[in-house]
């Protein structure tokens, strides 16, 4: 879900984004601070690692309603699939961002600590989000829209799938299909198999 950030870590994050973008993942975090007209150790009172607050910065959406509450707040309305169809592309987009930006850590041998800043649990954000999948799948399923025996397993199914798309995309340059083409078939592939008993009946 999408947290509210204060003026000052926003302030900070523009500033980071704007020096990692220009420079690199090897830009120091003192030219970002000079960016951002704080001082270095302010910085690390908001953000406990140099790899927190670049992934802070490339993924910040301060005021843009997350693809996570958007689909919480349409359980048990619309269309599921149209649903889904929209999170998957958003999520498509988000990847498109992230994953050149978590490879760049990587390939600097630096395994990105965990995040513990407006109250977040630790959890990686990757896995944060399909935890918050599981729990749009689970109040479907509990709204009688979907079946499923474990959410969490299709959760990993439908982001793990989005993502491989694109690692394909960003490492190889393939892309079999369209990104709208491949969120469609992911979402028919998840609803094949999570369609209630009842509502297949009624097709038939």
């Amino acid at each position: 879900m999408s947290r509210p950030v204060s003026i000052k870590n926003e302030a900070i994050l523009e500033a980071a984004r704007k020096i990692f973008l220009q420079h690199g993942y090897q830009a120091s975090t003192k030219r970002v601070a000079r960016e951002a007209g704080v001082s270095e150790g302010s910085l690390f009172k908001h953000f406990k690692t140099k790899a927190d607050l670049f992934m802070a910065a490339m993924e910040t959406d301060a005021g843009i309603l997350s693809w996570e509450e958007k689909l919480m707040a349409s359980v048990g309305k619309g269309d599921v699939r149209k649903n889904l169809e929209s999170a998957g592309m958003q999520i498509l987009e988000h990847l498109e961002v992230m994953l050149p930006c978590v490879m760049m850590v990587r390939s600097s041998g630096i395994t990105i600590a965990q995040p513990h800043r407006n109250g977040d649990s630790g959890v990686p954000h990757p896995i944060q989000r399909m935890h918050a999948l599981a729990n749009y799948f689970r109040a479907e399923v509990k709204a009688g829209r979907l079946a499923m025996k474990n959410t969490e397993v299709q959760a990993q199914i439908f982001f793990g799938t989005l993502a491989h798309y694109v690692f394909n995309k960003t490492v190889c340059d393939f892309r079999l299909v369209s990104p709208v083409v491949y969120v469609r078939t992911v979402v028919e592939m998840i609803l094949r198999a999570s369609t209630p008993e009842q509502g297949k009946k009624g097709k038939r």
